[in-house]
């Protein structure tokens, strides 16, 4: 047994916290990249649109900066759109789980529902289905509460 395998488990044979986050590194940058594409190009647009609107040029024309005029006024009104994608992506980066869980070999919910999948396993199946249905129902839910956090033209009654 050589020396890099002896300090890496505790005693009860488990993997250490630090060990366990070093794993994690590249599965992580793999999910951020895939998504900060489209995050970037929704912030991106919706900045255009709301920099050139009349709100922000009053804002501009009473004084204040532009780094105030961007994250005070615009910024707000172009998260909206961000929201919608940010919550839409959370299932589907549960799905890139999935894929990453197989390319990495990890243990997890995705390498279990592939390996239900194949033997037929149909309770497990649709478990899953349920989890990913309440997800997504979670998700829009989150996303109808954060647009009345941004905007405040949109009350929750």
């Amino acid at each position: 047994m050589g020396r890099a395998a002896v300090g890496r488990d505790d005693h009860a044979g488990r993997r250490r916290p630090a060990d366990q986050l070093r794993h994690l590194v590249l599965p992580g940058l793999i999910l951020a990249f895939v998504t900060a594409g489209p995050f970037t190009r929704y912030v991106r647009g919706g900045l255009v649109d709301e920099l050139g609107a009349d709100y922000v040029r009053t804002a501009e024309a009473k004084g204040a900066s532009r780094a105030r005029v961007v994250l005070r006024h615009a910024l707000r009104n172009a998260l909206i759109p961000l929201i919608t994608v940010v919550m839409y992506q959370i299932p589907q980066m549960l799905a890139g789980a999935v894929v990453i869980e197989q390319v990495f070999a990890w243990p997890g919910m995705g390498q279990l529902a592939v390996s239900s999948i194949g033997q037929h396993d149909y309770p497990v199946i649709v478990g899953f289905a349920l989890y990913v249905a309440v997800l997504v129902l979670l998700c829009n839910l989150i996303a109808d509460v954060l647009y009345a956090v941004v905007d405040p033209r949109v009350s929750l009654r």
